[in-house]
């Protein structure tokens, strides 16, 4: 009886720890792209986001939430807080989110031409 339980609970464990890394509560599958300037970093666990500013052709200013993987995955793959830095312009290409101006990460172009392909978590 232990060993049911046991596994009952195994199995409802693994569901609940994976939904928090499901995108598809928040986000849609349409991929957009936006260019702006980083203007608030959040470096942290368990998911990093960098705020931008987009000035349209007509100087109408939006900012976009751009979410993404973990602090220490973009680490890992050279993505440094520096590299994140406030006042930069970046090109950002990801997945549409439920609510306005948010998206989760796909990819980022930097000023210098560098790109940041996300890993799908």
């Amino acid at each position: 009886m232990k060993r049911i339980v046991l596994s009952v609970y195994l199995v409802f464990a693994s569901v609940i720890a994976d939904a928090h890394h499901s995108t598809v509560a928040n986000f849609t599958q349409e991929i957009i792209s936006v260019d702006g300037v980083i203007e608030k970093v959040r470096y942290q666990n368990p998911h990093a986001s960098v705020l931008i500013k987009n000035t349209d052709a007509d100087g109408k200013e939006t900012y976009w939430l751009i979410e993404t993987g973990a602090r220490t995955t973009l680490e890992r793959k050279g993505v440094t807080l520096e590299r994140l830095r406030v006042g930069s312009r970046i090109h950002a290409t990801g997945q549409k989110g439920r609510r306005k101006f948010t998206m989760y990460l796909q990819e980022i172009t930097f000023e210098d031409g560098s790109k940041f392909r996300a890993e799908p978590e």
